[in-house]
């Protein structure tokens, strides 16, 4: 009885975890990893920079810059290590070979797991002194205390940076005890991070830590570069820049372009004027220029195709001599057109008819010519530029790619780069009874007018029957349990019979649903439990 009790007990828990909360942590998992590659591209631009400074003044630079490669190589080593515990993490609760584990939460299956990352993060240990989130804790004290021994730095027997200079970093990464409102008391560390979560929370924490990593490295990164004598950086020459909204424009929409000398200097304003159109030169056309020194230039279109503009910006060197510097750019005018392409979600499902809108702005439809690795792509209803996509179930978990050739205006036929899609298994159906999912109430009267067990795709974009074929019905009476099989999707009549005789305050578990999809598979859904009032 009591083997018994524990079981459904464990049941009832494995239905409390939410999977709104799972696919929210998933969201922000990679919220969090697009923040880190952010983070990393900005630090690269700076490590860029520091190369360049390293080229004008080698003497004043290297020492900072030499500072800065510690840190990059600190950083990115930080990184991999934590890393590579969530790889870890991965193989052991989806056990998926190393070389294949997939830390990207969409593509992890186990997501709810408790036992085997806490196994893996806390150890044998109730602190947590022995488990993998002790180590990393090691690790990223020892990343900090080493970035903080790099504000040490002498340039020609001068202390430029000291270990005081502390406070104008901000580096974090630290590692105290915390108060959990769930526990009443403060946890360690790896406790209050790692203590008792899923998967999918440990992961989040772990991007996290990444997050932190990165922000790290930029501050100090961006401390050093600042360090750098700023003598080394006068402007002895100006390159024109100009930044537009876009090179491609829709007929009647507005083209804007930010015109600006790539260094400025805040004592002085450039001049700038358009004066050439197409290769025609024009009246100059002198543009305005904000307190920034950026020239805001617009202009209406008026005819579709290629549009060049040229001009000059002047601006007085540092010697007060007057400097022209030409600029020239150009932007293409089209008919409006619309392509959507969310990357994050180029999915097809097995099994299924996908449609899909292809079209090339500029070219007409019927010269757009679509062809598919993974599966079979026609013509779908209506006319040009609808097609109908269809993947075997065996193919899902793997990629697919459609290419487009297109005839071009000129006559010429151009290949575009192909465009990859995920193929994916089509989502479980979710369990109703009487319009209701997951721990439901019903009355004991409502109880006895209850007909069937349904199958609903929540939230699929697509249309699909879903026929529930059989199910098991468990009850408690008299302290025990007892499980009758129900076939088909309506409530036969002994099992209408057992559950009229639950008392009020009792359970009903419907389990091991199977539901049969439109393509012939049979799947066994997440069951649901009533509580009978």
């Amino acid at each position: 009885m009591i083997n018994i009790m524990y079981l459904v007990l464990t049941a009832l828990l494995a239905l409390n975890v939410s999977k709104q909360i799972v696919e929210a942590f998933v969201v922000v998992d990679q919220g969090l990893q697009n923040t880190n590659k952010n983070f990393y591209v900005q630090n690269q631009s700076i490590y860029a920079k520091f190369a360049k400074a390293l080229d004008r003044d080698r003497l004043k630079t290297k020492p900072f810059y030499d500072q800065a490669e510690i840190v990059q190589r600190m950083s990115d080593q930080m990184v991999k290590d934590i890393q590579d515990l969530k790889i870890l993490l991965v193989k052991k609760v989806d056990n998926k070979v190393f070389d294949q584990a997939d830390t990207m939460l969409d593509h992890v299956d186990a997501k709810e797991d408790f036992t085997t990352p806490t196994g893996i993060l806390i150890g044998e240990r109730e602190d947590g002194t022995t488990g993998e989130a002790a180590k990393l804790k090691q690790k990223y004290n020892d990343y900090r205390k080493k970035m903080l021994g790099l504000l040490n730095v002498t340039v020609n027997g001068k202390q430029v940076v000291k270990p005081s200079d502390s406070t104008s970093v901000n580096i974090g990464l630290l590692t105290p005890p915390t108060y959990s409102a769930s526990e009443g008391e403060k946890l360690n560390w790896q406790l209050y991070n790692f203590g008792e979560r899923p998967l999918v929370s440990d992961i989040v924490v772990l991007t996290k830590m990444q997050n932190d990593v990165r922000n790290a490295e930029a501050s100090m990164v961006q401390f050093f570069y600042g360090k750098i004598d700023e003598s080394s950086f006068k402007v002895t020459d100006f390159m024109a820049k100009v930044i537009q909204n876009s090179s491609y424009v829709m007929l009647n929409d507005s083209f804007k372009a930010d015109i600006f000398p790539s260094a400025y200097i805040a004592t002085q304003q450039p001049t700038i004027e358009i004066d050439s159109i197409d290769g025609k030169h024009v009246e100059p056309q002198n543009i305005k220029v904000d307190a920034s020194g950026i020239g805001k230039y617009g202009v209406r279109t008026e005819h579709e195709g290629p549009t060049e503009f040229s001009g000059i910006i002047q601006m007085k060197d540092p010697t007060g001599v007057m400097k022209k510097y030409p600029f020239k750019s150009s932007y293409i005018v089209a008919k409006a057109a619309v392509v959507i392409s969310p990357t994050k979600m180029n999915v097809f499902y097995a099994g299924v008819d996908n449609p899909v809108d292809i079209s090339v702005p500029g070219v007409d439809a019927g010269s757009v010519s679509p062809s598919m690795s993974g599966g079979s792509i026609g013509q779908g209803p209506g006319g040009k530029g609808h097609y109908i996509v269809h993947v075997e179930e065996s193919k899902a978990g793997t990629e697919s790619s459609i290419s487009v050739s297109a005839k071009m205006p000129d006559g010429t036929h151009k290949s575009l780069p192909p465009q990859k899609f995920r193929i994916k298994r089509i989502p479980n159906a979710v369990t109703y009874v009487a319009g209701k999912t997951g721990d439901v109430s019903f009355s004991k009267a409502q109880v006895g007018v209850l007909t069937k067990v349904e199958a609903h795709m929540d939230n699929f974009d697509f249309d699909l029957n879903v026929q529930v074929v059989s199910y098991d019905v468990t009850v408690g009476l008299n302290g025990l349990f007892q499980t009758t099989p129900n076939n088909g999707d309506r409530f036969a009549g002994n099992v209408k019979e057992l559950m009229g005789k639950v008392p009020r305050g009792g359970l009903i578990l419907i389990q091991n649903v199977k539901a049969r999809y439109p393509n012939g598979t049979v799947r066994v859904l997440q069951g649901m439990t009533i509580k009978v009032n």
